[in-house]
């Protein structure tokens, strides 16, 4: 399984709502402020890089969860 730039762009921005909603003191500036720094980061070459080794880790991990649950599955 791999998780597309976009896939990982609206996981990103959908914990950081969730974490703007649950607090108490939200501004919308803030969100503004986090919301442009992270679309910098990612669209920089040092951030496609950096979400191309999220990708990877992150596929690697779910291939071998689902290796292990077969494998356990079918004893």
């Amino acid at each position: 399984m791999t998780i597309t730039l976009s896939g990982l762009f609206l996981l990103a921005a959908i914990g950081l709502g969730v974490w703007f909603k649950k607090d108490a003191s939200f501004r919308k500036r803030e969100f503004f402020a986090v919301s442009v720094f992270w679309i910098l980061v990612v669209a920089t070459p040092w951030g496609a890089e950096g979400v191309a080794k999220v990708q990877e880790i992150i596929g690697t991990g779910v291939q071998t969860a689902s290796q292990t649950v077969n494998s356990v599955s079918s004893k």
